[in-house]
Parts: structure tokens; sequence; C-alpha cells
């Protein structure tokens, strides 16, 4: 969004909801800082047309849900959070002022905790969610998963004969993805790692980017966790695992699918890189490849953990 752009957000939000808006600030693809002379600061999430106005609504009733519960989320910044801006729709927030980053292991010790707290509920009533809003605003990760198909479909004329290869290679890692459908559901969160979770001043941890949450797979949302945590360092895996598993215990099911869930969203991510144009295919496929590896080391060391008698 252009500074012009800014200036209509901040008009349209003074005039929504009689605030005085400051300045504006992006803080990732569709996400600002509304810097208020009048209060404090809020976050807008400004979504693409093409995303229903009742998908954002639903992403307020998921707020409304954590703040009932006590859950460290952000919370909506007004009653009536959610907008229509240029056809796109806005969700306001409550803006967490970061703090210091929290010692070492910290972070998955109490995403490990939360997650495990998250999953205890079984989302009966909540929409269909787990799915990255980058791939789908709707469902879980089957539409995910079934989102980044047709991205590859839809990049395959830009493929040269000499790739078609690592191109069928890419398709068919997307193709076999294990979506967990038929695992046990819960409320989860899409994307649940330490990139989405503020630091405050209490040395804990505020999860913020709800979008998509809702009832889904439970083992797919651990999974990006475990990744998230074991790219990192094994030992974390452990730390994770043991806070989780305080509120969950998975099936024995859902233990031998723990490295195919695990190297779901990596996949994912590496498909729409590719169809994005920030990764080449070949690296692409490199990287999935090592995904694949990666995902079977930190399932071992996370079924020793559930398995583990305390």
């Amino acid at each position: 969004m252009s500074g012009h752009g800014h200036d209509l957000l901040g008009a349209h939000l003074e005039e929504r909801y009689g605030i005085c808006v400051a300045g504006i600030t992006a803080l990732d693809a569709g996400v600002f800082r509304v810097e208020r002379s009048d209060g404090p600061s809020w976050v807008a999430r400004v979504f693409p047309a093409a995303r229903p106005l009742d998908g954002v609504e639903g992403d307020a009733a998921i707020l409304r849900v954590l703040e009932r519960e006590g859950f460290p989320a952000e919370r909506c910044a007004h009653a009536d959070p959610v907008s229509a801006f240029a056809e796109e729709g806005v969700l306001v927030t409550e803006f967490v002022e970061p703090a210091a980053p929290l010692a070492r292991g910290h972070p998955a010790a109490i995403l490990g905790a939360l997650l495990g707290r998250l999953h205890a509920n079984p989302g009966t009533g909540l929409r269909a969610g787990g799915a990255w809003h980058h791939l789908s605003f709707v469902g879980g990760p089957r539409e995910e998963i079934a989102a980044a198909a047709g991205l590859l479909e839809d990049a395959r004329p830009r493929v040269g004969a000499r790739e078609l290869g690592l191109y069928d290679r890419l398709r068919d890692e997307v193709r076999v993805t294990d979506d967990g459908s038929d695992l046990p559901h819960a409320f989860v969160h899409p994307d649940f790692v330490p990139a989405n979770a503020i630091p405050t001043p209490e040395q804990r941890l505020v999860v913020v980017d709800w979008t998509g949450a809702g009832r889904g797979p439970r083992l797919w949302s651990l999974g990006f966790l475990l990744w998230a945590s074991g790219a990192r360092s094994l030992r974390l895996v452990d730390v994770v695992v043991s806070r989780y598993r305080r509120h969950v215990s998975l099936e024995q099911t859902e233990l031998a699918r723990l490295a195919g869930a695990i190297r779901g969203r990596p996949v994912m991510l590496e498909c729409w890189a590719f169809c994005a144009g920030r990764r080449k295919l070949a690296e692409a496929v490199a990287r999935v490849s090592h995904a694949t590896e990666l995902a079977d080391g930190i399932a071992a060391r996370a079924r020793e953990g559930f398995e583990r008698d305390d």
C-alpha cells in the first residue's frame, strides 16, 4: 500500500470509528500499525477483495471466543471491529507492544503449553479452519493442499522442458501430503509459531494473526510448531512436547503419522514460494527433500517425548 493508500485507510478508520490517526506503518503484507493521537495504537488487517466480508467477521468471532476464555491473543479494538474499505475487509485489533525477547527455550515452552491448551478445546461449533491464509482463506489443510496444487497447475506453462522432471517431483510432493482430515480435530491456529507470538514485559507471549483459525486437524497445527522448533534444535522439540502433553495426549494413529504432519506446511511453503517467483524450482525441490528428512528426525524425537512415562 502506497503512502496515499495509507492516507485513505487512515481517513476510513477515522470516519468509521471517530478516532484520530497520527500515522500508519506497514508491519507485514496487508497488516498495518495505526498510531492514534487520541489513544493506544491499533492494528488494521486489510484483506483482499476476493475474501468475503463474512470471513473477516469469522476472524473477529474467533477473537471474541479467545477473549472469553482468557487466552493470550490479540483483542478486537472495537465492539464492531470489521469494516469494508475500498471493497476490502478490514479487521482492527489492539496493538501489542513487543517487549524484549524471551530467554532461549522459553518461547518453545510457552507455545507448547498454549497450543496444548488450545487443542484441549474440541472447537465444537467453530468454522472449519487451519489453512494458511496465503494459500486459502477457508477450510483446513485439505483446502490448503488443494490451493497449492492449483497454483502449481497455473505455474506449469512457465516451466521449461528441462525442468519438467523437477516440476513433477514438486507436484507429487504436494499430492502425497497428508491433510490429517480423518484424525482428531480441535480449535486450531494455522501458524502457531514464534513469529506470531509477541513477548510481553511479564515474560509471557501474546499470539496474533488468527486469520483462518477454527476447527481442524490438531496434528497439522502441532506439526508446524514442532517444525519451527526442531529446525532450530531437537532439544526444543522436547520442550514443546513436554508442555503440550500436559493438556493433550496424542492417539497412536497421530503418533504414527506425525512425520507427515510436520513436513506438511514446509512443503506448502516451498510450493508457494516457487509459484510466487520467490524460489527457483530446483531450490524448492531440494528444500522439500531436506524438509522431509528433517521431519523424520523431529517426529522420532517427538514420539519419544509423547511415549515417555513421567
